[in-house]
């Protein structure tokens, strides 16, 4: 039987090897190993620091608040409200729940980029009309402005699309019309 002395002795030896390896690899090495969601948020926004704003977080901010998901301020601080959203919007959209932005949600915050229905973090209502007119709805004239006949269409549309039809552009709506899109870089 081991003696109490060895056995301590080697529980010390694994601890130096480990300080070791920490020393050699560095500390962010050993974070990627134990937390894989926030290497990988680390890698997509950049470090993010406590009450300090960071720029791809209010980009994050400024979708999930345009797709209805209430969290606050837009002020690029991650805190508590926006790690709830974020967690709402992956649960809303089958995605793995983790708090943090890994590459599977940032797609999909951006998703609607790619068809240009948001532009600079803002609906594009050019493009919100040119979906409709490919769905088969009288805009009338494609003059990028959202009048009274093109909310009256958009309307129309949402009812057909078996949503509420309030007029709103968020996440469901941007849903159905991006089906009327060509996607770019494709």
């Amino acid at each position: 039987f081991p003696t109490r002395r060895s056995s301590d002795l080697n529980i010390l030896a694994v601890l130096i090897v480990i300080i070791g390896v920490a020393g050699l690899s560095g500390c962010d090495r050993i974070y990627r190993m134990i937390h894989k969601e926030g290497a990988e948020e680390l890698d997509l926004i950049g470090e993010v620091r406590m009450h300090e704003k960071n720029e791809h977080v209010e980009k994050i901010q400024h979708r999930l608040k345009l797709f209805g998901y209430g969290m606050g301020s837009v002020d690029g601080v991650l805190g508590t409200n926006t790690r709830n959203a974020i967690e709402r919007f992956q649960f809303d959209n089958g995605l793995k729940i983790s708090r943090f932005i890994d590459q599977a949600t940032w797609k999909r915050l951006m998703m609607f980029d790619e068809c240009g229905l948001i532009m600079n973090d803002e609906i594009n209502p050019y493009m919100v009309q040119a979906a409709l007119k490919n769905a088969g709805y009288d805009i009338g004239t494609l003059d990028g402005k959202l009048g009274r006949r093109s909310m009256d269409m958009l309307k129309r549309f949402q009812k057909q699309e078996g949503l509420t039809p309030d007029g709103r552009i968020g996440w469901k709506t941007l849903n159905a019309l991006m089906r009327y899109l060509p996607m770019t870089g494709q």
